[in-house]
This record gives structure tokens, sequence and C-alpha cells, in this order.
């Protein structure tokens, strides 16, 4: 029997990222942890994350994406932790840039935004949690590898 004070299911929030990658390149995020992430969100009620990927990229970098594949999932433990809820689980897609259709996002529902764009080269020096390091060179090993053909 389980305690009436515990949920018998694990539930954690979900965070879906793109991967973007212009000119070799790979847009990035500066969070509120002064932590460079992958941009992206929470889904929306009834909203498949494949979808949740191409409006968060609209709404925060201005860019029209095509989803190519699905690269990562990880169970990510904010430390410190903000609050008793500091697991989330981020699930990261490769997206092929078709256009820029707005600006970036200043002003986010953390707070100020801040995006650049990094080399495979410099993503390896910034403050940024290393899964998110490993599902970019994945990414782009899969983007090199679909390019060939």
């Amino acid at each position: 029997m389980v305690p009436s004070n515990t949920s018998p299911y694990y539930v954690v929030p979900i965070s879906i990222k793109g991967i973007v990658f212009e000119k070799h390149r790979v847009w990035l995020r500066k969070n509120e942890r002064d932590e460079w992430e992958l941009p992206g969100g929470k889904l929306d009620i009834g909203e498949q994350p494949e979808e949740t990927v191409v409006r968060e990229l609209r709404e925060e970098l201005g860019f029209d994406v095509k989803v190519m594949d699905i690269i990562q999932s990880h169970l990510f433990t904010i430390n410190p932790p903000q609050k008793q809820e500091s697991n989330v689980l981020v699930v990261s897609y490769l997206c092929n840039l078709i256009g820029k259709v707005g600006d970036f996002e200043v002003e986010g529902e953390a707070g100020k935004a801040e995006f650049n764009c990094f080399s495979l080269e410099n993503i390896l020096e910034l403050n940024m949690p290393q899964f998110y390091k490993e599902g970019i060179i994945k990414a782009y090993n899969v983007k090199l590898g679909s390019q060939k053909t």
C-alpha cells in the first residue's frame, strides 16, 4: 500500500528543446542561472512535442523550422534546486532552419532573454550542462550524415 502523502507516479515537467545550426554554429539561450541552454520550452496542453519545438523556436528566435529527428532525452537535476521539483525531462530535436520570420524574444517567460550563436569548439568552454553539449555534438553529426545522402 502506498502512503497517502506520496504519489505512486514519478511526475516531472517536460521541456522540449530545439537544436538549430546556422553556418555550422548552434543557437543557444542564456537562462536565469547564467547558463547557456538550447532554446525551447514546455508543452502546451494537447500539443505534440514536435509542435512545441516549432512554436517555441518561432516565439524565442523568430525562426521557422522543420523538425528533422529526436536527438536526446535526459532527466536533468537543476543544481542548486530552485524548488522541490528540481528535475525536468529535457527532450531535444534537431531542426532545420527554413527561414527567419520574426525577431528574438528579448523578454521571455523566465525574464530577460539573451541569444547567441556558437561554434562547436566554443560550446565546450561555455557554462552549460554537459548533456546539452553531448546532444549538440550528436545533432551535428546527424546533420552532417544526412547532408551526405
